[in-house]
């Protein structure tokens, strides 16, 4: 058996050790230290069930237990309260938690492991990005176990709801804005004084002033490294604990060396220092990565907004009175009431009333659905007629939009990562790095020793991956600025990568193809009756109705002298001829039928009819119909001469889809909901098609964020858009054009930068080794290639339209 050498910090959570610690554990045939009976017993535990790969997986100390902010696994055995945020029924439950202290690979690894062995589930669904964890139980389990087995683990466990996500979200912004304020200072002031330096060689300057500004440099210099940059010698150390590099790797050992290299110099009076260079690569890279994080964090922001825009209070039909309820008690087989203009919480069935219902949320159609009794409405859609009355059909978390939030969640997670092949290239670039200045230092050692140190540094520095890691973000962030002058929003990082690869090209049809505005198409009157005297009539009945079929008689002048004008809901519009003494009525079939039996069928399936009658006979059909987006044909015509697949997914119906798809010549499929579009698009993924998606409603954002590349375009929902790597913000959908355009200029500019870096290093390595390459030449030449990367990326700024 061996025994760990004298250590100073526990094995299991990191902490230091007390100066008395006598407590130890076995774990692969060794006696580790640690600090508390605590660690000790988790740490049996883990060692017990023959998970000591935890050990060597781990890039992280899991958190103590006194971190953890928890609620007692007694709480979790309340079925009354685990129904207030979990899903249960007579089939299984679905417990959500928002697990604390996950921070790495490892950690999902043994939670999923304990779990499986150790208690009653059927599965475990780690997401770590969210620090989420979905537990699927029988229905006649306890939960308790669960929290206990986490608990000892170390983790702390909450019932998972967004706000909680999102507050700790906030707390990682304030945290990570805090360092980045804090490098941006330093910068500036070491800046301030490197430029009185440089100036200085070039002019002449006092040593004594000259030593003066090297030692203020220095402190200011270590505070940022250790307060700012922390997290990149944190990182490298966790994945070298695990013998793998990754870009850190290189950019710690070439912060730690350049710093002592200066600090080197600044003891000795003389030499090259490095603190500007070692202050701005903090201060650019720790931009980088908090503004992508701020990017990937917004999906979670969006799913918080969308919960929140239904109602927290219901009024529920109980004793034979309504009363206002909190939205999470209410349960199945209760009666609710709407009132006009509220977001209905649940799915749920009509028990009294008519009403119109907006479903754009699910169906991306521009006019609303009539419904009457025993009829289903969805939650999240919205009561845009007379009050109803629905009884529960299911809880929230069963519902339609609940769904569409958890396809959207299961979407983030399948979204293709894009740069893998870049990064693998850079790990094995980092360790041919690293080994060459080993070697240099080595063999410098054996022929002149004075030059060792400044040789291996030297080495270092012209190989340190500056223009590597700026080659593709230097080009996608001119080539997205580029679209952003030209009315096209990028959201995405890696958004035009995927666009110059993209063979297939899905749209939605309502508001992307479409305007999301009706117009009148066509007239078809009855004999003996004017189109203009039809019309006249029609837009003063519709003067007084803000249903998205009036709108497009809002804009005609009218003269008909009416009264008593009557809006009745889902059915139309009734008022009277005060000169004739006359009953008319605008609207739907059956509505209109009832004063005028001889109305015929409509004309078609293809429009939005309306009917215009008065007592006895009819007058008129009037049709709306939507519009193409200005530039779709020449749009659509130019993509199928590039030999791109193209084709309709849309929620709406199939005789409305047909029309606009025949006036383009694309197939299409009708009626999907959004669970059966994000089918559609992995089929055409599993076949091999690189996908780019293009949408505008709440009903495409899984789609959107599934696909390869995705755009959204003008008018797009505030999801829609959260989803989509472009947001076009123009009416005229032939921005495609210029994201195609850009996506092409911007991976040729992307493969020359990736050649010169690499050709680079290649000539710069080996002169350095011998000698060639002082250090300060060394910085002049990483400088200048990282200037001619960004140089060369700028030119995509002058891209012709």
């Amino acid at each position: 058996m061996n025994v760990e050498p004298a250590a100073t910090q526990c094995f299991h959570c990191g902490e230091t050790l007390p100066t008395d610690a006598t407590l130890w554990v076995q774990v692969d045939n060794t006696d580790r230290a640690v600090c508390c009976v605590g660690c000790q017993t988790v740490a049996k535990l883990i060692t017990g069930s023959a998970m000591t790969a935890f050990y060597q997986q781990r890039t992280n100390y899991p958190p103590t237990a006194d971190q953890q902010a928890t609620q007692t696994s007694d709480w979790y055995n309340d079925k009354t309260w685990l129904e207030t945020f979990a899903k249960v029924n007579a089939e299984q439950q679905e417990i959500p938690l928002l697990v604390t202290g996950m921070s790495c690979a490892a950690c999902a690894w043994i939670i999923e492991r304990f779990l499986r062995e150790q208690t009653e589930a059927q599965s475990i669904h780690v997401q770590l990005t969210l620090g989420k964890v979905t537990i699927h139980l029988h229905p006649d389990s306890n939960a308790g176990p669960v929290i206990d087995v986490l608990q000892r683990l170390g983790y702390g466990v909450q019932p998972w709801r967004a706000d909680s996500r999102l507050q700790q979200m906030r707390e990682d912004y304030r945290r990570d804005l805090r360092r980045l304020g804090i490098a941006f200072l330093g910068m500036m002031q070491v800046g301030m004084f490197a430029i009185a330096l440089h100036a200085g060689a070039l002019q002449g300057i006092d040593t004594d002033l000259q030593q003066l500004l090297r030692l203020m440099s220095a402190p200011l210099t270590l505070f940022v490294l250790v307060y700012s940059g922390r997290e990149f010698f944190e990182r490298a150390w966790q994945h070298l604990k695990h013998r793998t590099l990754i870009m850190d790797s290189s950019v710690a050992l070439a912060l730690a060396l350049a710093t002592a290299a200066s600090l080197w110099s600044t003891v000795q009076g003389g030499g090259e220092t490095y603190y500007d260079s070692v202050t701005m690569f903090v201060f650019f890279l720790l931009l980088a990565r908090f503004l992508e994080k701020r990017l990937r964090d917004r999906d979670l922001i969006q799913l918080v907004q969308l919960a929140d825009e239904l109602p927290e209070f219901v009024a529920v039909l109980k004793d034979q009175q309504w009363q206002r309820l909190p939205r999470h008690r209410v349960r199945a087989g209760e009666i609710i009431k709407v009132a006009t203009g509220e977001a209905i919480a649940f799915d749920a069935r009509v028990t009294s009333g008519t009403s119109i219902i907006n479903e754009s949320v699910f169906t991306g159609e521009a006019l609303p659905r009539t419904v009457l009794k025993d009829d289903v409405v969805f939650a999240g859609t919205v009561n845009e007629g007379a009050s109803l009355e629905l009884i529960v059909e299911h809880d929230f978390h069963e519902s339609r939009l609940a769904a569409l939030a958890q396809d959207i969640d299961q979407a983030r997670q399948d979204k293709p990562v894009h740069l893998q092949l870049i990064d693998q290239f850079a790990a094995r670039f980092i360790g041919i790095v690293l080994v060459a200045a080993a070697i240099t230092f080595i063999a410098w050692w054996n022929i002149e020793p004075a030059k060792a140190f400044w040789a291996s540094i030297a080495v270092l520095v012209v190989a340190c991956p500056c223009a590597l890691s700026l080659a593709t973000p230097a080009a996608l962030t001119a080539g997205n600025a580029w679209l952003g002058r030209r009315g096209v929003r990028v959201r995405s990082e890696t958004g035009l990568l995927a666009a110059a690869t993209a063979n297939h090209i899905i749209f939605d049809k309502t508001g992307t193809l479409t305007e999301t505005r009706l117009v009148i198409s066509s007239i078809f009157t009855a004999h003996g009756v004017e189109i203009d005297s039809a019309l006249n009539i029609a837009a003063a009945l519709q003067q007084f109705s803000s249903h998205p079929a009036a709108r497009p008689f809002h804009g005609i002048d009218h003269n008909a002298p009416l009264r008593n004008v009557e809006i009745i809901a889902a059915q139309g519009v009734e008022g009277w001829d005060g000169e004739r003494n006359v009953r008319l009525r605008l609207g739907n079939l059956n509505f209109c039928r009832q004063i005028a039996p001889g109305l015929p069928e409509r004309p078609d399936e293809n429009h939005y009819w309306i009917a215009l009658v008065e007592d006895g006979r009819w007058l008129a059909w009037i049709s709306l119909s939507e519009t193409l987006r200005p530039g779709t044909k020449h749009l659509v015509s130019a993509l199928k001469k590039e030999h791109l697949t193209l084709e309709i997914l849309s929620g709406d119906t199939a005789p409305r889809v047909h029309q606009i798809a025949a006036d383009l010549d694309m197939p299409f499929t009708a009626a999907l909901q959004p669970q059966k579009k994000l089918e559609e698009l992995k089929n055409r993924q599993n076949a091999g098609a690189t996908v780019m998606a293009i949408g505008d409603g709440l009903n495409d954002a899984p789609l959107l964020r599934a696909a390869d590349v995705s755009v959204a375009v003008a008018g797009a929902t505030a999801l829609a858009q959260a989803q989509a790597d472009f947001v076009i913000t123009e009416e005229s959908i032939d921005r495609l054009f210029m994201i195609r355009k850009a996506a092409f200029a911007t991976r040729r500019i992307t493969r020359q930068n990736l050649a010169w870096a690499a050709g680079y290093n290649l000539v710069g390595l080996p002169l350095a080794a011998l000698g060639y390459v002082p250090p300060w030449a060394a910085a002049l030449g990483m400088s200048a290639s990282s200037l001619l990367v960004v140089l060369n990326s700028l030119r995509l700024r002058r891209l012709k339209d």
